[in-house]
C-alpha cells in the first residue's frame, strides 16, 4: 500500500523547533519498519505545528494518493492541528502514539483521539512502540481492514442496496424489537423500498400453484435428501400432506416475489402460519429461498430471507450476500459449550442447505439433508425440519445490524466452522434441537465479550474474511461498525 506519514508537535515555534529532530525521529522508525513490510511509504517533510504546516503537509499527501495516513505523536502537540489535518485527508486516518516519556506525547494523543470524536472524524489508534510485536500487528490489522481493494468491494456491496425492493410479510414475531424497521429510515439512509403485504395474501396464493409443480417439488426431495423421515402426525405424506403444503408455500412466495420485484424479504412464519393445524412450519420454503437449486431451476440465485421477519438480520444477510454472491448463515446463538470454546448456531429453517458442504454441485449438498418431522411442542402445524451440519471452514465472517436509540451499528467479528466426529455432532446436536440445522462455531472473541456487547438473538456468517470490506460498507452507509475481537 502506499502510505503517508506525518508528525505533530507542539504548537510554540520556539518549542517546535527544539523537538523537530526527536519528531523526525520517530516518524522515521515508523516509516522504516513500514518499508521492511513492503509498503511504500511517503514521510511529512515538516513537522506539523502550525495551521500552515497541517495544511501543506497533509495536503502534499493526499495529492499523492495515500490509501492510509499514519498520524504519528511522540511529544506534545496542539489537538486543533490535528483536526485541522485530518479535514485534508481522504484516506483512513491511523493514530500512532509512541513510547516517548520524557515528553507528553499520549496527552497529545488522547487529547486528539477526543478531537476527531468531537467532530465526528473515523480513526485508528494504535499506542505503544514501533518495536513492540502487538503495535506491530495492531498496524498490519488496521492496513488490511483498510486496504483499498477491500473497501472498495465493501463500498460497492453497500451501494448495491439503492433500489432494491424488500418484501416485508408481516413483521417481526414473538416481540423481537431487534427485527423491527421504519420504512423512512430504510428508503433514506439505504435507498431500499419496503413492500409490505399479510402473511394472509401468501396463503391465498397457495390456491393457484399447480398440482404438478407440488409433485415434482416432492419428487425432486425424496430423490436428493439424504433421508425424509415420514411420521404420522407431524411429517406426512401425498398431495395433502404436511410436507406438499410447504411446498406449494415455496412456490407461491418464490413466484410472487418475482411477480412484485422483492429482491429479499422477511417472513413471520411464527406464529401465523406454525400455530394453525391447517398450516405448516416455514422450515422447507425458507431453506429453499435461501439456496442455490431447487427443482425448477437447478442454478438458481438465492433469494435473502429472513424467517421470523428479521428485516434488520435480512438486510445484514442481503449486504454478506452482496460481498459474496453466495447463501448467507441465519441462525439463533442458541448454545455455548465451555468445554469446547464453540457455539452451536441453530434455527428451525434458515440455512440454505448450500452451507452442509457449501458446493457448486447442489446435489453433494442436499445430499446431507434429512428432512425430520416438525417439533410438535414449537410447530403445531406441522411439517420437515431441514436438518443438516455445517461444513467446516476455517474462516468465517460473523456479523449482525442492530439499532441503538434509531441509529444503526453492526457488530463484525471472525471464527471459523467446525466438524466433530459423527457421533459427536449428533451427540451435541441433540442438547439442544436436534431436528433443526446446526452449525459448530469458534469466535475469535471471547463469550465475555459477546456477552457484554452484542445484541440480538440471531447471527448471520459467510465463508471467508470479510471484516475490511464490512468496516467500508458501514462507513459508506452512515452505520457504526464494532468489530468484537
Amino acid at each position: 500500500m502506499k502510505i503517508g506519514i506525518c508528525t505533530f508537535t507542539d504548537g510554540r515555534k520556539r518549542v517546535a523547533d527544539s523537538l523537530r529532530d526527536d519528531c523526525f525521529h520517530f516518524q522515521r522508525a515508523i516509516a522504516d519498519w513500514l518499508r521492511g513490510e513492503g509498503h511504500e511509504v511517503l514521510e511529512a517533510q515538516e513537522i506539523i505545528w502550525n495551521y500552515a504546516t497541517a495544511r501543506s503537509e497533509a495536503g502534499r499527501l493526499a495529492d499523492a494518493g495515500c490509501e492510509v495516513t499514519i498520524f504519528n505523536f511522540c511529544v506534545w502537540s496542539f489537538p486543533d492541528l490535528t483536526a485541522q489535518a485530518a479535514l485534508l485527508t481522504p484516506s483512513p486516518i491511523l493514530f500512532v502514539g509512541n513510547i516517548n516519556p520524557a515528553y507528553p506525547g499520549w496527552v497529545a494523543f488522547f487529547a486528539s483521539a477526543g478531537t476527531l470524536d468531537e467532530i465526528g472524524q473515523p480513526f485508528g489508534r494504535v499506542l505503544g512502540g514501533i518495536n513492540d510485536p502487538a503495535v506491530q500487528e495492531g498496524i498490519r490489522r488496521f492496513l488490511e481492514r483498510h486496504d483499498p481493494d477491500r473497501r472498495r468491494k465493501g463500498q460497492e456491496a453497500a451501494a448495491r442496496l439503492r433500489g432494491l425492493r424488500y418484501g416485508e410479510f408481516d413483521g417481526p414475531s414473538m416481540g423481537m424489537y431487534t427485527g423491527h424497521l421504519d420504512q423512512s429510515q430504510w428508503m433514506s439512509q439505504f435507498g431500499i423500498h419496503v413492500y409490505h403485504r399479510g402473511q394472509l395474501h401468501l396463503a391465498n396464493l397457495t390456491e393457484t400453484v399447480a398440482d404438478e409443480r407440488v409433485e415434482a417439488g416432492l419428487q425432486w426431495l425424496e430423490e436428493h435428501c439424504a433421508a425424509i423421515h415420514w411420521d404420522s402426525k407431524m411429517l406426512t405424506p401425498g398431495l395433502d400432506g404436511t410436507l406438499a403444503r410447504q411446498v406449494r408455500l415455496y412456490l407461491a412466495i418464490k413466484d410472487f416475489c418475482r411477480e412484485e420485484g422483492i429482491d429479499f424479504c422477511g417472513l413471520t412464519g411464527q406464529l401465523d402460519f406454525t400455530e394453525s393445524p391447517q398450516w405448516c412450519t416455514m422450515d422447507v420454503p425458507e431453506a429453499l429461498l435461501n439456496d442455490t437449486a431447487d427443482w425448477e431451476e437447478e442454478n438458481k440465485k438465492p433469494l435473502i430471507c429472513a424467517t421470523e421477519c428479521d428485516s434488520n438480520g435480512a438486510l445484514t444477510m442481503q449486504i454478506l450476500h452482496h460481498l459474496t454472491g453466495t447463501p448467507v448463515l441465519f441462525a439463533d446463538l442458541r448454545h455455548y459449550h465451555a468445554d469446547r470454546d464453540v457455539y452451536d448456531l441453530v434455527n428451525s429453517g434458515e440455512h440454505a442447505p448450500w452451507f452442509a458442504k457449501r458446493s457448486d454441485d447442489w446435489r453433494e449438498n442436499w445430499a446431507e439433508v434429512h428432512l425430520q418431522p416438525a417439533s410438535e411442542f414449537y410447530f403445531r402445524g406441522g411439517g420437515a425440519s431441514v436438518q443438516f451440519y455445517a461444513a467446516p471452514a476455517d474462516q468465517v465472517t460473523f456479523a449482525r445490524l442492530t439499532r441503538k436509540n434509531g441509529y444503526y451499528r453492526m457488530h463484525i467479528f471472525t471464527g471459523s466452522f467446525l466438524r466433530f466426529t459423527p457421533e459427536e455432532d449428533e451427540n451435541l446436536a441433540r442438547q439442544t434441537t436436534y431436528e433443526w440445522p446446526h452449525a459448530f462455531a469458534k469466535f475469535d472473541c471471547s463469550v465475555e465479550t459477546l456477552a457484554q456487547s452484542y445484541s440480538a438473538n440471531h447471527i448471520h456468517a459467510v465463508v471467508g474474511d470479510y471484516l475490511a470490506e464490512l468496516i467500508a460498507a458501514c462507513e459508506f452507509l452512515d452505520i457504526e461498525p464494532i468489530v468484537l475481537s
